[in-house]
């Protein structure tokens, strides 16, 4: 699964030139901004490329767990942050976004536990040849009431790679940027074609090592995450 991740920017262009974004929602500050979040967890708001109704490929702020409906009065909310990617034809709540929402969730790498229940220690997973990554995603129109957002998206997962198989037995769904305009195409609406991309990113792309355990602590939020963790310490 996926469950946290991390986007630092030192300029909200560098996100639009990996992304080849070429319009941006007024929910964005200022292309000078930088934007950092070291722990960045379900429901919070982040930027996200999809291609808008008018043919533009756009970013926007989306809330992170999806809703795929309007929950009935006195229901709870059901929104999921990851979607399996063995799932995603079959089930109909996964179906159709698939077919004509998907997304591009970019980030600067993310955090996987490992060990047992109890006593699970926190991996920091980051590109080696990318300042980015780009998280395959969903997206619907639909988002909490009580947020800014007007759309809300989850992550891809599928099997792991040899980096991630000794962590965790899922990851998430990572875009090779060639790829990025094929995923986002909306003419694209064979299933087929849409699952292969659907796989383990290239063993050669990422690698992790052992950090903090604050960052199971989604109150802690500073660049000390991401450092390695002084396992003698």
């Amino acid at each position: 699964m996926c469950g946290r991740y991390t986007l630092t920017s030192k300029e909200l262009r560098e996100l639009e030139e990996f992304l080849n974004t070429i319009d941006r929602d007024s929910s964005l500050s200022d292309s000078k901004a930088p934007i950092n979040n070291y722990n960045v967890a379900p429901t919070h708001e982040m930027p996200v490329a999809y291609v808008d109704v008018n043919g533009k490929r756009t970013l926007e702020t989306m809330h992170w767990g999806f809703m795929g409906w309007k929950p009935k009065p006195g229901k709870k909310l059901f929104l999921p942050i990851n979607t399996r990617d063995d799932s995603i034809v079959e089930k109909p709540m996964w179906k159709k976004p698939f077919l004509t929402s998907r997304c591009i969730i970019p980030a600067s790498g993310f955090y996987e536990w490992s060990g047992k229940k109890g006593n699970k220690t926190p991996h920091y997973i980051y590109p080696v040849n990318e300042k980015f990554i780009g998280f395959a995603g969903i997206f619907s129109d639909l988002a909490p009431e009580d947020i800014s957002s007007n759309r809300s998206y989850s992550i891809i997962t599928t099997k792991p790679n040899k980096v991630m198989e000794k962590i965790h037995d899922r990851m998430p769904v990572i875009l090779h940027p060639s790829e990025f305009s094929d995923w986002l195409d909306p003419d694209n609406e064979d299933p087929d074609y849409l699952t292969d991309f659907l796989r383990p990113y290239s063993d050669d792309g990422i690698d992790e090592y052992i950090v903090s355990k604050a960052v199971g602590n989604v109150k802690n939020n500073s660049e000390n995450l991401i450092q390695k963790a002084d396992l003698f310490g």
